[in-house]
């Protein structure tokens, strides 16, 4: 049965990995609706081996648990916000699901102080339309009147519709198209939020664009007890695992003692001081205070509804270029060649049924040719333009005497030094098709060149098994259709680096496997007076198309194997000593 896959999100630390473990396991017992299945994006900043072994004792075969380190992007959020008392910036997380997470449109947002008591696809059901956010008013403005008037008088937002964040059905389509995080960037500039941080943030981005979801989906044990619950959120203060005679607290210690955590969490328990639950409560009434002065000047908050719409900010968490090339020196002393330079955004992992990589529905073979149309006149126009210069192509023959499929391969030290090749192919191959396999985060990558990376006939690796045995057989099919697939055999991108560094034998086992040849290919490059706009100096290309190689009847598979790798790095080697005019060493020190 193929299932509907629900993704939920969480922000998370080592400090907090039990809670989430609560969290999680009452919702893997509640979820009764077997046409669902969930993935839980855990969100981190450097979670220990042993917290994510702890979380993935919880994974099978319909709850899939995904870690995510967003230390990478935490540059381009730092002293963007002010933090207070106990938060920190794992809260703003949350913010930055919509334009990371890019292939998902749709997806439930929790914090971790929570029990789930229903099934949680029936808050993913909900149909929130074009609005941002799915949520629900939050019970502490309602309880509470300071947080009324600091929300009514300073938000200019009532009690009725200010919503808690941390139960979220969160439209991230919606919020790419609205430019959410941009309008979030221009506001911090100009208010600061020093109650609730993001979640007021949301709620004045996020105004008139909030469809109100029923109150029993975000329960929090103040005011009256309840008996409708589908959810308990222990907001604030109010944690059991920080004070006794809590308001539902037996929900939470029921999944406690479920997952043997209870002698752990009753030493917590114990551990608090009268000091701290003293401290803490000080603290609360520190923020009652602020709520109080906040509202007496709502001119602080002016700003709130003059925030402009601007192009997003997408990841990238690409480090400078002269810290570039020092990596590449460092890595290749320590021989680790397979090693990227860069480090890659957060990405979507791929499931069954994200990638149609035989383009069997009419829409995906549309989009190839479409896509692939205007990327041709995308970088045509570059090369025009002089951002790209290709001197020259060298082995033109070798290319036109394969007349059927093949396995091409490339040094890579460029996001786009596919471009050289699959000019030449389009032009003096008779099927005029190139496939190229990208890694996973790749196709998920963000605006044109992102569209460029799903649509242009690119068969994308993946770590789910069987969307692997997907990929594999797209590359027998396509060969068997004529067509080339380009493979990196270096497995790593390291920029403008010129030498052949050592290959891996994915490529060469595909050749073997499937009895087609490899055609190498190796660009050159020299420098030019020009330089592109980031300041970089633009190199010439010159793409040499090496001789094929034939997998040879006399070897078995593992010895054809090893016969492909060694003349193909051999004619690597070559083409790179002739032009280069020197001996192809590399700096690698032998312990």
């Amino acid at each position: 049965m193929k299932r509907k896959r629900i993704p939920v999100f969480f922000a998370v630390d080592d400090n907090y990995v039990e809670f989430l473990e609560v969290t999680i396991a009452s919702i893997i017992d509640n979820a009764k609706d077997e046409s669902f299945a969930y993935t839980f994006y855990v969100l981190h900043n450097g979670l220990s081996k042993k917290s994510k072994k702890r979380l993935s004792k919880l994974s099978h075969h319909r709850f899939r648990i995904v870690y995510y380190n967003v230390s990478g992007s935490l540059g381009q959020m730092e002293n963007r916000f002010k933090l207070r008392d106990y938060y920190t910036l794992t809260t703003y997380y949350r913010l930055l699901i919509p334009n990371t997470f890019f292939l998902i449109d749709k997806a439930i947002y929790l914090d971790c102080d929570i029990v789930v008591l229903d099934d949680l696809a029936n808050l993913y059901k909900y149909d929130i339309g074009d609005n941002l956010v799915g949520a629900i008013p939050d019970a502490s403005v309602a309880v509470v009147k300071e947080f009324n008037d600091y929300t009514t008088n300073a938000l200019r937002i009532s009690k009725e519709e200010y919503f808690n964040a941390g139960v979220l059905l969160m439209n991230l389509k919606a919020m790419r198209q609205n430019h959410l995080l941009s309008r979030v960037y221009e506001l911090s500039k100009t208010t600061a939020f020093r109650v609730a941080q993001d979640q007021d943030l949301l709620n004045v981005l996020c105004k008139g664009k909030v469809t109100y979801l029923p109150d029993s989906w975000n329960v929090m044990p103040i005011g009256e007890r309840r008996v409708d619950i589908s959810l308990i959120h222990y907001n604030l203060i109010y944690k059991p695992w920080k004070r006794r005679d809590i308001m539902y607290q037996e929900h939470f210690w029921h999944y406690v003692k479920k997952l043997n955590l209870e002698e752990k969490i009753k030493d917590r328990l114990d551990s608090i001081t009268e000091e701290y639950l003293k401290n803490e409560e000080e603290g609360m009434n520190n923020l009652i205070k602020l709520c109080t002065h906040e509202a007496l000047h709502p001119e602080n908050y002016v700003n709130c509804e003059k925030v402009t719409k601007e192009e997003d900010t997408y990841y990238s968490l690409n480090i400078e270029r002269s810290e570039v090339y020092e990596k590449i020196k460092e890595l290749e002393e320590e021989g680790k060649f397979d090693v990227d330079v860069e480090n890659d955004p957060p990405y979507t992992p791929l499931h069954v049924g994200d990638v149609d990589y035989k383009q069997r529905k009419l829409r995906h073979k549309i989009e190839a040719r479409l896509y692939t149309f205007y990327s041709f006149r995308y970088f045509n126009h570059q090369i025009k333009t002089g951002n790209i210069i290709i001197d020259e192509y060298k082995g033109i023959e070798n290319l036109k005497k394969v007349k059927g499929g093949a396995i091409v391969t490339s040094n890579h030290f460029n996001p786009f030094d596919s471009i050289p090749i699959h000019k030449a192919v389009k032009k003096y191959h008779h099927k005029g098709r190139l496939f190229k396999i990208i890694k996973e985060g790749n196709y998920t990558f963000p605006g044109l060149y992102g569209k460029f990376m799903r649509y242009c006939n690119t068969l994308p690796l993946a770590n789910d098994f069987d969307v692997m045995r997907e990929m594999i057989s797209s590359v027998e099919y396509w060969l068997d259709k004529g067509h080339m697939i380009l493979i990196y055999p270096e497995q790593s991108m390291w920029w403008n680096y010129r030498k052949p560094k050592p290959t891996k034998p994915g490529a060469f086992r595909f050749a073997a496997k499937f009895d087609y040849p490899i055609l190498p290919t190796f660009i050159t490059m020299r420098e030019t007076d020009k330089y592109n706009k980031d300041g970089d100096n633009i190199l010439a290309y010159t793409l040499h198309i090496l001789k094929p190689i034939y997998p040879r009847n006399d070897l078995n598979f593992k010895e054809n194997i090893a016969y492909l790798q060694e003349c193909h790095d051999k004619a690597w080697k070559e083409v790179y000593e002739a032009t280069y005019n020197t001996k192809l060493e590399y700096t690698t020190k032998v312990n």
